[in-house]
């Protein structure tokens, strides 16, 4: 009751007039918090276009505040813990120039978020939509920014080899398990492109695939460096993807139809797909046993490969 009364206050006598001077001055506050860490990192598409086209001056308040290090789009970073009260705060400012990147729709009966915007758009547009501003969604292109610093010690430390490509064995499931296609299908993609130096992306746990490189559990700022400094990817719609796009990394997809591929596509993608032979396609549904038949009738290892080593 006593949070109720004190958000209606807030709303009531600060949000306006703290919105009109943002405005006045040039500021814009942008703010995200979750455990999301994509959305954190395509954001960065965001603030760009509001930098380079509309000129504001970006105050970002984030828990995932490593992404955007000497940023030059930022005004002013502030990082934030999941649980500050300050979230609270800035929900209760929002307004012209107080804005939550997130979308204004949730997840519900068991459908992702996107499937309630306007179709085929980018996750990056569905999280923005709502900002007033005249916002252009045709070149939607993630950043990454490192030090002198960084680069010379992420030189010394990493021990990369001077070439080298990225694979990722599994994908996040916490959300849905329609992404994935398999583990064996990964490790064959290995085993054919034997002369190549492969690294393993992801998290100590996850299957690990032979005659490959790991390279688990690295902070976020080593793992941008390490996806900047790769030939290509191969991984699934999810996190690596939208880093590579930081980097024009070429980034082989392998796609179980989940979402629609606009959603999240760079110009750096290239997309591996039946999804015209899906009976759900675009699916939207986080549960859905249609997707893992699917990989097993029409995405099959040498379908992938060959597709691969047409590209490379």
């Amino acid at each position: 009751m006593i949070k109720k009364l004190i958000s209606i206050f807030i709303k009531n006598f600060f949000s306006n007039f703290i919105n009109k001077i943002l405005e006045k001055k040039n500021f814009v506050i942008i703010f995200r918090n979750g455990t999301a860490i994509g959305d954190h990192v395509y954001m960065s598409s965001i603030l760009r276009e509001i930098f380079l086209n509309h000129k504001k001056k970006i105050i970002l308040f984030t828990n995932y505040y490593e992404f955007y290090l000497f940023n030059p789009r930022i005004y002013k970073l502030f990082k934030m813990k999941k649980k500050s009260p300050i979230w609270f705060f800035l929900r209760n400012l929002m307004g012209n120039s107080i804005l939550e990147f997130r979308s204004i729709h949730d997840s519900k009966n068991e459908k992702h978020f996107l499937y309630y915007h306007k179709k085929n758009i980018h996750l990056a547009h569905a999280n923005s939509e709502h900002f007033p501003l005249d916002l252009k969604y045709d070149d939607i292109k993630n950043e990454i920014f490192f030090s002198k610093n960084e680069i010379n010690e992420f030189q010394l430390t990493l021990n990369l080899p001077t070439n080298f490509s990225l694979i990722h064995s599994t994908s996040k499931k916490s959300f849905t398990k329609n992404k994935e296609w398999s583990v064996e299908g990964m490790q064959s993609i290995v085993n054919y492109f034997d002369k190549i130096k492969w690294i393993q992306i992801g998290k100590k746990g996850e299957p690990e695939l032979k005659n490959c490189k790991k390279m688990f559990d690295l902070n976020y700022r080593k793992l941008c460096y390490v996806i900047s400094k790769c030939n290509f990817l191969v991984t699934y719609e999810g996190l690596f993807n939208h880093l590579a796009s930081c980097f024009d990394k070429k980034n082989f997809i392998i796609h179980l139809g989940f979402l629609p591929i606009e959603s999240f596509k760079y110009r750096n993608n290239i997309i591996i797909e039946k999804n015209n032979h899906l009976k759900c396609y675009p699916c939207y549904k986080l549960n859905c046993g249609l997707h893992q038949d699917f990989a097993k009738s029409q995405i099959n290892k040498n379908f992938v490969i060959n597709s691969i080593e047409d590209q490379i």
